[in-house]
Protein backbone atom coordinates (compact mmCIF):
# COMPACT_ATOMS: atom_id res chain seq x y z
CA UNK A 1 0.00 0.00 0.00
CA UNK A 2 2.63 2.77 0.54
CA UNK A 3 4.33 2.22 -2.80
CA UNK A 4 0.92 2.31 -4.64
CA UNK A 5 0.53 5.88 -2.37
CA UNK A 6 4.19 6.74 -3.57
CA UNK A 7 3.23 6.07 -7.08
CA UNK A 8 0.32 7.78 -6.89
CA UNK A 9 2.12 11.07 -6.14
CA UNK A 10 4.45 10.52 -8.50
CA UNK A 11 1.45 10.54 -11.16
CA UNK A 12 -0.24 13.62 -10.01
CA UNK A 13 3.38 15.50 -9.67
CA UNK A 14 3.74 14.50 -13.20
CA UNK A 15 0.39 15.93 -14.34
CA UNK A 16 1.01 19.13 -12.66
CA UNK A 17 4.74 19.63 -14.11
CA UNK A 18 2.71 18.50 -17.66
CA UNK A 19 -0.14 21.28 -17.08
CA UNK A 20 2.56 24.01 -16.21
CA UNK A 21 4.69 23.41 -19.54
CA UNK A 22 1.37 23.26 -21.44
CA UNK A 23 0.34 26.55 -20.12
CA UNK A 24 3.90 27.79 -21.07
CA UNK A 25 3.72 27.20 -24.26
CA UNK A 26 0.24 28.40 -24.75
CA UNK A 27 1.20 31.80 -23.19
CA UNK A 28 4.56 31.64 -25.59
CA UNK A 29 2.45 30.98 -28.35
CA UNK A 30 0.13 33.79 -27.71
CA UNK A 31 3.05 36.44 -27.12
CA UNK A 32 4.54 35.49 -30.10
CA UNK A 33 1.25 36.05 -32.23
CA UNK A 34 0.59 39.53 -30.17
CA UNK A 35 4.09 40.68 -31.45
CA UNK A 36 3.54 39.90 -35.02
CA UNK A 37 0.41 41.47 -35.35
CA UNK A 38 1.15 44.77 -34.38
CA UNK A 39 4.42 44.86 -37.15
CA UNK A 40 2.11 43.01 -39.90
CA UNK A 41 -0.40 46.48 -39.03
CA UNK A 42 2.21 48.61 -39.23
CA UNK A 43 3.38 47.15 -42.83
CA UNK A 44 -0.21 47.90 -43.66
CA UNK A 45 -0.40 50.99 -42.34
CA UNK A 46 2.56 52.28 -43.97
CA UNK A 47 1.51 50.68 -47.52
CA UNK A 48 -1.38 52.61 -47.22
CA UNK A 49 0.48 55.71 -46.83
CA UNK A 50 2.30 55.60 -49.70
CA UNK A 51 -0.56 54.28 -51.29
CA UNK A 52 -2.41 57.41 -50.54
CA UNK A 53 0.56 59.36 -50.70
CA UNK A 54 1.18 58.48 -54.53
CA UNK A 55 -2.22 59.31 -55.21
CA UNK A 56 -2.03 62.32 -53.97
CA UNK A 57 0.86 63.37 -55.72
CA UNK A 58 -0.85 62.39 -58.67
CA UNK A 59 -3.41 64.51 -58.32
CA UNK A 60 -1.69 67.59 -57.53
CA UNK A 61 0.06 66.87 -60.96
CA UNK A 62 -3.62 66.74 -62.98
CA UNK A 63 -4.96 69.66 -60.90
CA UNK A 64 -1.44 71.71 -62.04
CA UNK A 65 -1.74 70.69 -65.94
CA UNK A 66 -5.64 71.33 -66.05
CA UNK A 67 -5.41 74.37 -64.00
CA UNK A 68 -6.39 77.36 -67.21
CA UNK A 69 -3.77 79.52 -67.74
CA UNK A 70 -3.33 83.02 -67.69
CA UNK A 71 -2.00 86.43 -68.85
CA UNK A 72 -2.59 89.62 -70.75
CA UNK A 73 -3.52 91.12 -74.39
CA UNK A 74 -3.26 94.35 -75.84
CA UNK A 75 -6.19 95.67 -77.86
CA UNK A 76 -5.97 98.80 -79.84
CA UNK A 77 -7.99 100.27 -83.12
CA UNK A 78 -11.27 100.65 -83.33
CA UNK A 79 -12.74 100.23 -79.57
CA UNK A 80 -13.42 102.48 -77.04
CA UNK A 81 -10.94 101.74 -74.74
CA UNK A 82 -7.94 100.60 -75.81
CA UNK A 83 -5.35 98.68 -73.63
CA UNK A 84 -4.03 95.80 -71.85
CA UNK A 85 -6.64 93.40 -70.95
CA UNK A 86 -6.50 90.05 -68.36
CA UNK A 87 -7.47 86.49 -70.08
CA UNK A 88 -7.81 83.43 -69.26
CA UNK A 89 -7.42 79.46 -71.49
CA UNK A 90 -11.01 79.97 -73.04
CA UNK A 91 -10.77 83.58 -73.43
CA UNK A 92 -11.96 84.68 -76.84
CA UNK A 93 -10.87 88.39 -78.68
CA UNK A 94 -15.08 89.16 -78.80
CA UNK A 95 -14.91 89.13 -74.81
CA UNK A 96 -11.76 91.55 -74.82
CA UNK A 97 -13.61 93.72 -77.21
CA UNK A 98 -16.31 93.62 -74.30
CA UNK A 99 -14.30 94.31 -71.44
CA UNK A 100 -12.20 96.72 -73.60
CA UNK A 101 -16.01 98.89 -73.83
CA UNK A 102 -17.60 97.34 -77.43
CA UNK A 103 -16.61 98.21 -80.89
CA UNK A 104 -16.60 102.21 -81.96
CA UNK A 105 -19.44 102.72 -85.30
CA UNK A 106 -16.96 102.98 -87.60
CA UNK A 107 -15.13 99.90 -86.56
CA UNK A 108 -14.58 96.92 -89.02
CA UNK A 109 -15.64 93.68 -87.24
CA UNK A 110 -15.31 91.51 -90.20
CA UNK A 111 -12.08 92.00 -91.12
CA UNK A 112 -10.61 90.25 -87.86
CA UNK A 113 -11.31 86.99 -86.08
CA UNK A 114 -13.31 87.98 -83.06
CA UNK A 115 -14.34 84.07 -82.40
CA UNK A 116 -10.51 83.30 -81.68
CA UNK A 117 -8.80 82.23 -78.51
CA UNK A 118 -6.78 85.57 -77.10
CA UNK A 119 -3.19 84.00 -76.17
CA UNK A 120 -1.15 85.46 -73.45
CA UNK A 121 1.07 88.28 -74.92
CA UNK A 122 -1.10 88.68 -78.28
CA UNK A 123 -2.09 92.44 -79.66
CA UNK A 124 -5.08 92.82 -81.85
CA UNK A 125 -5.59 96.31 -83.93
CA UNK A 126 -9.34 96.17 -84.85
CA UNK A 127 -9.70 97.86 -88.11
CA UNK A 128 -11.57 101.14 -89.26
CA UNK A 129 -13.96 101.06 -92.18
CA UNK A 130 -12.74 104.57 -93.15
CA UNK A 131 -9.19 103.08 -93.96
CA UNK A 132 -9.94 100.15 -95.96
CA UNK A 133 -12.76 102.54 -97.64
CA UNK A 134 -9.82 104.92 -97.99
CA UNK A 135 -7.41 102.52 -99.64
CA UNK A 136 -9.61 101.21 -102.17
CA UNK A 137 -10.51 104.78 -102.70
CA UNK A 138 -7.17 105.49 -103.35
CA UNK A 139 -6.83 102.62 -106.45
CA UNK A 140 -10.16 103.84 -107.91
CA UNK A 141 -8.94 107.56 -107.30
CA UNK A 142 -5.76 106.12 -109.63
CA UNK A 143 -7.27 104.10 -112.33
CA UNK A 144 -9.73 107.11 -112.55
CA UNK A 145 -7.28 109.40 -113.65
CA UNK A 146 -5.38 107.47 -115.85
CA UNK A 147 -8.87 106.81 -117.43
CA UNK A 148 -9.29 110.86 -117.64
CA UNK A 149 -5.69 111.46 -118.73
CA UNK A 150 -6.29 108.74 -121.38
CA UNK A 151 -9.35 110.47 -122.81
CA UNK A 152 -8.14 113.60 -122.87
CA UNK A 153 -5.26 112.60 -124.66
CA UNK A 154 -8.05 111.14 -127.08
CA UNK A 155 -10.18 113.89 -127.18
CA UNK A 156 -6.95 116.26 -128.45
CA UNK A 157 -5.95 113.86 -131.04
CA UNK A 158 -9.69 113.23 -132.07
CA UNK A 159 -12.44 115.96 -133.52
CA UNK A 160 -15.05 116.54 -130.69
CA UNK A 161 -18.68 115.27 -131.69
CA UNK A 162 -21.15 117.42 -132.52
CA UNK A 163 -24.25 117.43 -130.12
CA UNK A 164 -26.71 118.18 -133.28
CA UNK A 165 -25.18 115.65 -136.12
CA UNK A 166 -24.60 112.81 -133.33
CA UNK A 167 -26.43 109.80 -133.01
CA UNK A 168 -26.84 107.30 -130.01
CA UNK A 169 -23.35 105.71 -130.86
CA UNK A 170 -21.67 108.15 -131.15
CA UNK A 171 -22.64 109.52 -128.12
CA UNK A 172 -22.10 106.73 -126.24
CA UNK A 173 -18.38 107.12 -127.10
CA UNK A 174 -17.98 109.87 -124.45
CA UNK A 175 -16.78 108.63 -121.40
CA UNK A 176 -19.86 108.78 -118.51
CA UNK A 177 -22.85 108.62 -121.04
CA UNK A 178 -24.46 105.35 -121.56
CA UNK A 179 -27.06 103.99 -123.97
CA UNK A 180 -29.99 105.89 -121.48
CA UNK A 181 -28.23 109.35 -121.28
CA UNK A 182 -27.22 109.35 -125.33
CA UNK A 183 -31.07 108.75 -125.78
CA UNK A 184 -32.07 111.93 -123.25
CA UNK A 185 -29.56 114.08 -125.27
CA UNK A 186 -30.97 112.90 -128.06
CA UNK A 187 -34.57 113.66 -126.87
CA UNK A 188 -33.76 116.96 -125.76
CA UNK A 189 -32.70 117.98 -129.13
CA UNK A 190 -35.45 116.85 -131.05
CA UNK A 191 -37.45 119.08 -128.36
CA UNK A 192 -35.42 122.02 -128.63
CA UNK A 193 -34.65 122.31 -131.92
CA UNK A 194 -30.85 121.49 -131.51
CA UNK A 195 -28.02 122.51 -129.07
CA UNK A 196 -26.99 126.44 -129.08
CA UNK A 197 -24.27 125.56 -126.36
CA UNK A 198 -22.33 123.32 -124.45
CA UNK A 199 -23.75 124.28 -121.69
CA UNK A 200 -27.44 123.63 -122.03
CA UNK A 201 -26.90 119.71 -121.50
CA UNK A 202 -26.94 120.69 -117.92
CA UNK A 203 -30.38 121.07 -118.64
CA UNK A 204 -31.02 117.58 -118.98
CA UNK A 205 -32.15 115.57 -115.83
CA UNK A 206 -29.62 113.61 -114.60
CA UNK A 207 -26.80 115.90 -116.02
CA UNK A 208 -25.19 117.56 -112.89
CA UNK A 209 -21.76 120.30 -112.64
CA UNK A 210 -19.74 116.85 -112.25
CA UNK A 211 -20.81 114.71 -115.50
CA UNK A 212 -21.05 117.92 -117.26
CA UNK A 213 -17.49 118.47 -116.91
CA UNK A 214 -16.71 114.87 -117.65
CA UNK A 215 -18.60 115.33 -120.87
CA UNK A 216 -17.36 118.79 -121.95
CA UNK A 217 -14.51 118.24 -123.26
CA UNK A 218 -15.77 115.76 -125.92
CA UNK A 219 -18.22 117.48 -127.28
CA UNK A 220 -19.02 120.91 -129.43
CA UNK A 221 -21.66 122.39 -130.75
CA UNK A 222 -22.16 123.07 -134.79
CA UNK A 223 -24.62 123.48 -137.00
Amino acid sequence: MPRLKELKELVVSYWQYGALALLALTAGIIWLSGRNTPDETSVAVSDSLQTTSSVSSSATVDNSSSAPSSGYVYIAGAVKHPGLYHVKETTRWADVVQAAGGLTKDADPGAVNLAKIARDQENLAVPVKDEVASGAASGTAGGATGSSTATAGATSSSAAINLNTATVTDLQTISGVGPKRAQDIIDYRDQHGGFKSVEELKDISGIGDKIFADIQPSVTVGP
